[in-house]
């Protein structure tokens, strides 16, 4: 394989490395899922489990070292549970740092357990040391990021802050890898950016226009890793608009659950007011969502749309491919 066809700064090894743990993330979950403590989770060759971290004692992923090296390993696993289905559909955009403002409101998501109800964390202040207009996040990844962050920067204060930090994670876990950074520099002594490098596979956006362009500010190398004919690649849509919104819109207006706005007057013939809606509905400001980082795309083509997402068969296979396209 040609590695001189990689763009400049891109480590097809490491890239490999980091979906084979990201794989041992899944085997750490599928092992707690059989409900059986027979085998312990464990690492395969030579890496080290150092800190496991999960969700209500569900496992999310782990924080490991490998021998001979000084490299630091922090890996997220992506979706896997029916409520991790829904926590990801919660896209409401709301502050990084606060769940408090305006823009943060208590969500219920059904469990996969009748009459369990799943709540966010509220607390105020839930990432401590990031400034409040570092912009706008889903509400479902945070939510899951924050119940799971305070062991993995527990872990991390532990290490030597000489080391080098890889952070990874495919589907869910690439939105929580791309959370965890801001984190880790703020909250850790790991505070060079130059010792952080990000690889996520398949993440949607995680966050609105002023996140991005924070975290591109943080100076933190970011490698997003896609196949183009992944789907959940494109999550959420860029934006909700199918038009512009027309400026000279200037009706009395109310938020909307999803963030954006639209306007409060009612026409009482039903009829009309169903087109009415379909029309307004394309003029609404609607939320923004970009993607972080630079992305290095491959093409796999399956016969299913969830094969496209499929981490051990088609992301393995097309890191291993010498035609990874970087886009800008």
């Amino acid at each position: 394989m040609d590695t001189n066809t990689y763009p400049q700064g891109f480590d097809g090894e490491m890239a490999r490395k980091l979906a084979g743990l990201t794989q041992q993330a899944y085997k750490q979950f599928n092992l707690f899922s059989l409900k059986k403590n027979l085998q312990k989770f464990e690492l395969d060759n030579l890496f080290q489990l150092d800190t496991e971290f999960a969700e209500k004692d569900v496992p999310f992923g782990f924080v490991a070292s490998e021998a001979g090296s000084d490299n630091i390993y922090v890996i997220f696993r992506g979706t896997r549970r029916f409520v991790e289905w829904f926590k990801d559909a919660n896209i409401q955009l709301v502050t990084l740092n606060d769940s408090t403002d305006k823009y943060s409101k208590k969500v219920e998501i059904k469990g996969e357990t009748v009459n369990q109800v799943v709540l966010e964390n509220q607390s105020s202040h839930i990432i401590p040391n990031i400034d409040h207009d570092f912009g706008l996040v889903t509400a479902g990844f945070r939510g899951i990021y924050v119940s799971l962050r305070e062991k993995l920067i527990k872990a991390l204060n532990q290490k030597s802050p000489n080391a080098k930090v890889f952070v990874t994670g495919h589907s869910l876990g690439a939105a929580l890898a791309t959370l965890a950074i801001p984190d880790i520099l703020k909250n850790t002594h790991f505070t060079n950016p130059d010792n952080i490098v990000l690889y996520t596979f398949a993440s949607p956006r995680c966050g609105d226009k002023n996140f991005a362009m924070s975290f591109q500010k943080l100076g933190v190398r970011h490698w997003r890793i896609a196949n183009t004919e992944d789907f959940v690649t494109t999550l959420p849509f860029p934006t909700g608009n199918l038009i512009k919104p027309a400026p000279s819109d200037t009706r009395p207006e109310e938020e909307l659950g999803i963030g954006g706005v639209a306007g409060v007057d009612k026409n009482p013939n039903p009829i009309f007011g169903f087109f009415k809606a379909m029309y307004d509905r394309n003029k609404r400001r609607m939320p923004d969502y970009v993607h972080t980082g630079t992305p290095i795309y491959f093409t796999i083509h399956e016969a299913a749309l969830e094969k496209h997402h499929n981490l051990e068969d088609v992301y393995m296979a097309g890191i291993s491919q010498a035609s990874l396209t970087p886009r800008v």
